[in-house]
């Protein structure tokens, strides 16, 4: 068996190895609140253990909205924006490498060698990989983690990736930051903006889709 087959088979025991984590452990952590006091204990180390959950939690495919949440609540919007921002890329970057150490090799035979339109969409990421990451960063059509791993079997450039996912994760860390923010502050003005700010962000792809519909029409 080749070493590329031997890493590719590896990337995908890891991603299984994941998942199953996240079903079997992820449902003790889906509180903000509860997470809020896990981490507030740790005092002033609080914003480091919150980036190295976020990191943990991007590498096991832990979603990631529930952390971010917990973000505002714990360190205000401005901040929670700020370290949801820091973990999220570090976390995606480490995956995005551990993805294309262990599996672009793989990938690359099988596009060169029997699909050449995939192939070309390929290139097409290599050339344009920080408008393509940036966009499928504001817009969720696919789930953070997963995409990590799959732009890591891409030809995208890791100074695209890392530049494309700070800059596409900006308004949905603000939005769930601040939702968790006004949570705190009881405000119920800021919590209506918030919410309606959440729920544009959930339903963004469905939006998208309808725009993009409308206008081929």
């Amino acid at each position: 068996m080749k070493l590329k087959t031997i890493k590719f088979i590896s990337l995908i025991l890891f991603i299984i190895l994941a998942i199953f984590l996240f079903r079997n452990f992820g449902s003790d952590l889906t509180s903000p609140m509860q997470l809020r006091e896990e981490i507030e204990n740790y005092g002033n180390l609080a914003p480091i253990i919150f980036i190295f959950l976020y990191i943990v939690f991007t590498l096991f495919f832990f979603p990631g909205t529930i952390l971010t949440i917990s973000s505002g609540i714990l360190f205000g919007t401005i901040l929670g924006t700020i370290y949801t921002i820091i973990g999220a890329t570090i976390g995606g970057t480490l995956a995005f490498f551990l993805s294309k150490f262990l599996g672009r090799g793989f990938v690359k035979d099988i596009l060169e060698k029997k699909y050449e339109k995939l192939n070309d969409y390929d290139k097409k990421l290599e050339e344009k990989g920080f408008r393509i990451v940036a966009f499928l960063r504001l817009i969720p059509i696919f789930p953070f983690n997963g995409l990590n791993f799959g732009l890591g079997l891409s030809k995208v450039k890791t100074k695209d990736f890392i530049l494309g996912t700070i800059v596409g994760i900006i308004p949905g860390s603000f939005t769930l930051a601040f939702f968790g923010d006004s949570i705190t502050e009881l405000n119920y003005t800021t919590i209506i903006i918030s919410s309606i700010l959440f729920i544009l962000l959930i339903f963004s792809p469905k939006i998208y889709k309808y725009i993009k519909k409308r206008v081929r029409k």
